[in-house]
């Protein structure tokens, strides 16, 4: 699980995120748990305490469109601390691939799936976007 700190409207709210698949994020905060999905195009459906939210509820997200088969994603914008895997590399899914650093926390961006690192499109310092497409697992 994964610890962050998040402003809405200028309130800040401590979040843990943890995933349980593929587009599908559990999001604690405080006492109250939700499950999110997300898509391409944002948030699709947000459940929380077993309820839906109102339509005026749900948060969108700008996440640029990766044509990339494969891909794995920044999920927050931010800088990249370390890479921990070479091209050709056999990888595990849920394995670390690297350390991204946002909202001065460092997050393990972990492989979604087992197989091999095909290419590693970023480097050690350099800032990525949401969405982003950083490494390709095949």
């Amino acid at each position: 699980m994964r610890k962050f700190t998040v402003k809405v409207d200028g309130i800040e709210y401590k979040v843990d995120v943890e995933r349980i698949r593929e587009g599908v994020y559990k999001v604690k905060i405080g006492d109250k748990t939700a499950e999110v999905t997300i898509e391409r195009e944002g948030i699709k459906k947000v459940n929380l305490s077993s309820r839906t939210l109102p339509k005026e509820t749900k948060v969108k997200t700008k996440v640029k469109e990766s044509k990339v088969v494969n891909a794995v994603t920044a999920m927050l914008p931010g800088t990249i601390v370390k890479i921990l895997v070479d091209v050709g590399e056999e990888v595990k899914a849920g394995q670390a691939l690297l350390i991204l650093e946002a909202m001065k926390m460092e997050n393990e961006i972990v492989s979604p799936r087992d197989g091999v690192v095909k290419e590693i499109k970023v480097k050690e310092g350099m800032k990525v976007e949401t969405g982003e497409v950083l490494m390709v697992v095949e």
